[in-house]
């Protein structure tokens, strides 16, 4: 049995109309190749489809069924027709990707979802890596473009800012801060303190620390870690306090307070990041949907 594309079409209409008139004219066609179509059709499947008389054409239960089938298999070629289409007029390859964790929480996920939905034909390799990693892995050749928290960067490196937030003080939910509607610095100093290590992150562990010696103040610096999710696993689960950007406030932990500074303001900005030279259409297509998704 080999159905044929035209045979599910001439039949989808046919259901639709119940009408072998109507059918033929909507298909531009003469009644007896629509008649010829059936016949053959039910023929393959080895069932009848419509109940036929003088008066009436009506779908058989199997020709119901078949229906159902049919309209899907038109629609997921449909489907793969388009698709074939752009990849055939777009971009394609392989983008290799390098971000850190809470980007998941700056619109990342989105910007990728429109970039498929567009261009099927690129194919996304996230990589977790931190900002400095991601720094050295394009210059490397091993990223095509990574999404950072914003540091120092080389001059050979292309940036884009995402976005601009604030800092705000991250406690467990039942500590005696946690009912307050903001704190000041020196509150956080008679706590464990969770921060990035400085290895990883000298830009934003210096400016973090800044701000307390700025203040005469010293923080009880018990946990240092690699990842701003790590840091609010660490509060959820009772190790500490800290400072975390704004954004984190949807991961949705249950058992985290997050309260603004009343004294201080300092922000965190996260950049996406690129050789300057690398013109490749699969990279400056996702730069530009993230210049439309932050102008």
């Amino acid at each position: 049995m080999a159905l044929t594309f035209r045979q599910l079409r001439y039949f989808l209409t046919l259901a639709e109309e119940l009408h072998f008139g109507r059918a033929a004219e909507k298909l531009h066609i003469s009644q007896p190749p629509l008649s010829t179509s059936l016949r053959q059709l039910e023929e393959d499947l080895g069932v009848k489809l419509l109940q036929r008389s003088s008066k009436s054409v009506k779908l058989t239960t199997a020709g119901e069924v078949f229906q159902r089938q049919a309209r899907r298999l038109l629609e997921d070629l449909e489907e793969s027709r388009i698709m074939m289409q752009r990849i055939a007029d777009g971009a394609s390859g392989i983008l290799r990707i390098g971000f850190t964790p809470a980007m998941l929480f700056r619109g990342l996920p989105l910007a990728l979802q429109q970039l498929k939905s567009t261009h099927p034909g690129i194919e996304v390799k996230l990589l977790e890596r931190n900002s400095s990693d991601q720094v050295e892995g394009i210059e490397s050749g091993q990223l095509d473009i990574g999404f950072i928290h914003a540091m120092p960067l080389p001059n050979t490196l292309e940036k884009l800012a995402l976005a601009s937030e604030p800092l705000l003080g991250c406690v467990p939910s039942h500590h005696p801060l946690a009912q307050r509607q903001s704190i000041y610095l020196k509150d956080l100093c008679s706590d464990s303190f969770i921060t990035f290590r400085r290895d990883l992150s000298p830009h934003y562990y210096d400016r973090i620390m800044g701000l307390f010696h700025v203040a005469d103040l010293t923080p009880n610096v018990t946990h240092e870690v690699s990842q701003w999710l790590t840091v609010i696993a660490l509060v959820a689960n009772s190790m500490g306090v800290a400072l975390v950007p704004k954004s984190l406030m949807d991961t949705q932990f249950s058992n985290v307070s997050f309260l603004p500074l009343a004294d201080v303001s300092i922000t965190h900005e996260s950049h996406c990041i690129w050789l300057k030279d690398n013109k490749a259409e699969n990279l400056e297509l996702l730069v530009s949907i993230l210049h439309d998704f932050h102008s």
